[in-house]
């Protein structure tokens, strides 16, 4: 076998990558600064296990997106020459906990196929039992997000006696209502799959040492981006001390979400005789930016030292004020087109800000001014209007106790069948009667109108034909069955550009549906794909990127523009109410400043919306840190 040493990736590792790569024997972390090769770093790592025998098939790697694992699968193959099915390890948690939690989930009570409920299918779910139980539909997001945060904290019930106070509404019987209709729709939504993942290793030992004797190493990216939850699976998976984790506290910006830092932090304290590696040169920015942003750091006490550096220099670090918003977008206009003219390209450039309210003066001086421009963070490619009607057509014929599915497609097209209408369907049911099995009984009845009988029926046995389809067959079938083409023209309303990206989402739905022979299979990887949220390839080059900085993680830019960076506004008002609040905003300051390559420029306006606004104290110390 051909020594590691000798293969080309190895060749370009840093000494400090190299010691982290071939370190075998116990855990590690490895504490990576901003742009220091960590990917590289960790597809070296499973390289090197291969080569000293351990089996690719048995390497458990955790990733965050489900891109960043198709992209990690990709550079193993090349690494490796091995298929990239070699690797079916590599995933997301809940991508990994969701092949673990169907192959097992009859121990918990479910029956397979184990449905996932999207964003979609559960907000319309809890919305529905919210607005049933009283409330307004206002708090169907709030209350979802508490509900995801007590799932995240691994012990929903202990999540809820201590913040009994602080709740308005009744949110423990809201959230044991919702369990029990995912329940009786033998569904999980996201953080479920995690939840019960954890149930089934942690109560059941035999299953659990099936895994841990499965797992020859373990290995998580964005380790400081773990919640609770996650870190517990990440100990029960573990059986001999083998795991390898890659982060950066300095980077750790979503605990809005869950994510827990002291994870992180506190890694030596938690796994035994651990070791840690330090990655701290900076291959993507120049050193002024560098500097800059490990001044800026300092500032924070919770956090792990790294001395980060780059050899590149000939950078620019800028600070700027103007009397409002207006002159501040004017003044980035301007600056666009002057970098424009130097030949840096629009796509390499981006306008990051805190919140998105402030987009708004740059999308207009840019529309102006007939620059492009592209909004970063839209929504993800199955969250589309017609990508979601076709997937509800093909979950309601997999999944007939699919309420939400089946509401979505009973009257799109148009066929008559309106709330009044659905509202006389809910009549029938009994209590154990999805919506699907009212209107079969409607059907069999024979109790509504010829028209509304024929297409019922017509779209029944649709479903029944389209059950047992290969994936893209059943996508055309929806195509052509239900005229939906002719649906989309009509509802794009004669905009052509419209209706032609909308026909190109259903090609590329046809292809991704096409790599699946089972309409099971598809539907869940298209649930669980659901969780990213990433640009389309063809949209990279529109033009300059306006972003907020939380969406902006993991990119770079030539050019970056730190904007609106003002006290109440960045830092945000809300993390201002504790130390570690204005910690994670420096974090986040220390992430949009590291996406830089060359040129940085933060602006602040005296008056923002019309209220005066003092300068960010983060400007301070970056300007500090300049001199």
């Amino acid at each position: 076998m051909m020594t590691y040493i000798t293969r080309k990736d190895a060749m370009e590792l840093s000494a400090q990558q190299k010691a982290a790569v071939e370190h075998t024997g116990g855990p590690a972390l490895v504490v990576a600064g901003a742009g220091s090769g960590k990917t590289r770093t960790l597809t070296a790592k499973i390289d090197y296990l291969i080569q000293k025998g351990y089996d690719p098939e048995r390497i458990l790697a955790i990733t965050f997106t489900n891109k960043a694992a198709d992209e990690m699968k990709r550079r193993l193959a090349d690494l490796t020459g091995l298929s990239r099915f070699r690797f079916p390890w590599v995933r997301t948690y809940h991508s990994a906990c969701f092949r673990i939690l169907k192959r097992h989930c009859e121990v918990l009570g479910y029956t397979v196929p184990l449905q996932i409920y999207s964003g979609y299918q559960q907000q319309k779910l809890f919305k529905e039992i919210v607005v049933g139980a009283g409330f307004d539909k206002k708090h169907v997001m709030p209350l979802l997000s508490r509900i995801s945060h007590a799932k995240n904290s691994g012990n929903p019930d202990g999540y809820f006696d201590s913040r009994r106070r602080s709740f308005r509404l009744p949110v423990r019987s809201l959230y044991t209502a919702y369990e029990k209709a995912l329940r009786e729709a033998n569904a999980v939504d996201f953080d479920n799959i995690l939840l019960l993942t954890r149930n089934l290793l942690r109560d059941h030992d035999e299953i659990r040492r099936e895994y841990q004797a499965l797992f020859q190493y373990i290995l998580v990216d964005e380790y400081q981006d773990s919640n609770d939850l996650q870190e517990e699976l990440t100990r029960l998976f573990l059986k001999n001390g083998n795991l390898f984790c890659v982060g950066d506290d300095w980077q750790a910006i979503y605990g809005f979400r869950g994510s827990n830092v002291n994870h992180f932090l506190s890694f030596p304290e938690t796994y035994a005789g651990a070791r840690i590696f330090r990655l701290e040169q900076n291959y993507r920015s120049v050193d002024e930016i560098v500097q800059a942003a490990n001044d800026l750091i300092g500032y924070n006490k919770q956090r792990m030292e790294k001395q980060c550096f780059s050899k590149k220099r000939g950078g620019l670090v800028e600070l700027h004020d103007f009397y409002d918003e207006g002159q501040e977008a004017a003044w980035v206009r301007r600056k666009v087109q002057a970098l424009r003219k130097t030949g840096i390209p629009y796509h390499q450039m981006a306008v990051l800000y805190r919140t998105k309210f402030c987009s708004l003066s740059f999308e207009k001086i840019f529309r102006a001014s007939r620059i492009p421009y592209q909004m970063m963070g839209a929504k993800g490619f199955f969250e589309r209007k017609e990508i979601l009607d076709i997937n509800c057509y093909l979950t309601a014929a997999v999944f007939p106790k699919d309420d939400v599915a089946f509401e979505r497609i009973v009257n799109t097209p148009k066929r008559g069948i309106g709330p009044g209408m659905l509202k006389k369907i809910n009549q029938v049911r009994t209590e154990e009667m999805s919506l699907q099995d009212a209107a079969r009984k409607v059907v069999a009845e024979r109790v509504m109108s010829p028209k509304i009988h024929k297409a019922l029926s017509t779209l029944l046995g649709h479903l029944d034909e389209i059950r047992d389809m290969a994936p893209a067959t059943a996508v055309h079938a929806v195509l052509s069955r239900f005229d939906y083409l002719e649906h989309l023209k009509e509802y794009t309303k004669g905009n052509a550009m419209d209706y032609i990206a909308r026909e190109e989402n259903i090609k590329q739905l046809i292809y991704s549906a096409g790599q699946h022979t089972h309409l099971v299979d598809y539907l869940q990887e298209a649930s669980l794909v659901n969780e990213d949220r990433e640009e389309d390839e063809n949209e990279r080059d529109l033009g300059v990127k306006l972003s907020t900085i939380h969406a902006s993680k993991g990119l770079e830019y030539g050019v970056v523009f730190i904007v609106g960076c003002e006290e109440n506004l960045f830092p945000h008002w809300k993390s201002l109410e504790s130390p570690e609040g204005v910690q994670e905003e420096r974090r986040l300051m220390y992430v949009a400043m590291t996406r830089a390559e060359r040129f940085l420029y933060l602006t602040s306006a005296e008056y923002r919306r019309g209220q005066s606004n003092a300068r960010s104290r983060f400007c301070e110390e970056v300007e500090d840190a300049l001199g």
